[in-house]
């Protein structure tokens, strides 16, 4: 049997290296202790380095969606906000100057006071669909740089609305046009995966924040039969109790279409109150999200203090212990002797 023959220099080099790997082991212990961190440089755990800066892109995502959803929240809140002043003013206009304007004493002077009122409530409720969040008219679908809506002179004697320059209602009013308005889209991308086909967004993958204001107000060829929209109409009503010859029928016939668009505005308040509690409902889920994606990078990333420092104890203990193994394989030395 061939004999294998063990010379100094290899105890010495296998020593140095075994040294040289616990002293490795120490350093890292110690590093660990003092940032609380698994690893400083990604080679030394590339699984985890890689799983964390997934982590950190998620994260990042995570609080621009939350950012996106606070405006957005803030922005359902001014819509909301002009939703419930116009209403207030429509209840006003249908309790005040429906039976009143008809039944009233005075006759043509109390008949010319009520309309001078309804004109001013005219021109409140325009005021009010100007109304901005920030910079942006908050009513003016894709175009929230300009004032949305204008009352103009019309050729019947009252004022008719007009909606980012063209006439909402009367014989220039133009269906085609204005359902293209009432129908535009502003898509805010809150995670729900926002997939874009073509051109087009799909609109269940983004949430939709435009409130065109010609959808609370009614417009020509809206498919409710509306023949003037709300604040045009509030127009011809005072325009009518303004007249020598009062017609109590057609006054009824046009606050009967007035209070149907009263009636469809509060429908709006349903739709709003269902976005809100999407919009909360996200909320919770991106909150969740992010302690998950916390969690799951400090478990990645991050290690116990108490591990640390009995990581840190046993590889001082190994290195400590090695250098005592070291006393008594390395031949002594003749300056050794000489000590």
């Amino acid at each position: 049997m061939a004999m294998t023959r063990i010379t100094t220099n290899m105890i010495m080099r296998n020593y140095q290296n075994n040294l040289t790997s616990t002293l490795g082991g120490l350093e890292s212990a110690r590093k660990q202790v003092e940032t609380g961190r698994r690893f400083s440089k990604s080679y030394e755990d590339p699984t985890a380095a890689a799983k964390a800066a997934i982590l950190e892109r998620r994260y990042m995502q995570n609080q621009d969606y939350q950012t996106s959803l606070t405006n957005v929240q803030k922005w359902q809140d001014s819509q909301e906000d002009i939703v419930t002043a116009l209403n207030d003013m429509a209840i006003t206009i249908e309790k005040e100057y429906s039976i009143g304007s008809l039944n009233d004493p005075v006759g043509e002077a109390g008949r010319k006071a009520y309309a001078q009122a309804l004109e001013e409530l005219q021109n409140s409720m325009v005021s009010t669909l100007n109304a901005r969040f920030g910079d942006t008219f908050v009513l003016a679908g894709n175009d929230g740089k300009n004032v949305p809506f204008t009352l103009e002179d019309g050729a019947d004697g009252y004022k008719v609305l007009h909606y980012r320059g063209k006439p909402v209602s009367g014989p220039d009013a133009d269906p085609a046009v204005l359902k293209e308005l009432a129908g535009e889209t502003t898509f805010v991308d809150l995670g729900f995966g926002m997939d874009i086909q073509g051109d087009t967004v799909v609109a269940s993958s983004a949430f939709n924040t435009a409130l065109p204001g010609i959808k609370l107000v009614g417009y020509v060829g809206d498919g409710n039969g509306t023949t003037a929209d709300m604040v045009t109409m509030v127009g011809k009503m005072a325009k009518a109790l303004k007249e020598p010859t009062f017609d109590a029928d057609e006054y009824k016939t046009m606050m009967a279409e007035f209070s149907d668009h009263r009636e469809r505005l509060e429908d709006q308040f349903s739709v709003l109150g269902t976005k809100t509690q999407l919009l909360n409902a996200t909320k919770d889920r991106l909150e969740s999200e992010e302690l998950a994606i916390t969690q799951q990078f400090d478990d990645a990333v991050n290690i116990n203090p108490a591990e640390a420092i009995m990581n840190y104890s046993w590889a001082n203990y190994a290195y400590n212990s090695a250098l005592k193994v070291g006393t008594s394989i390395i031949t002594p030395s003749l300056l050794d002797f000489m000590k």
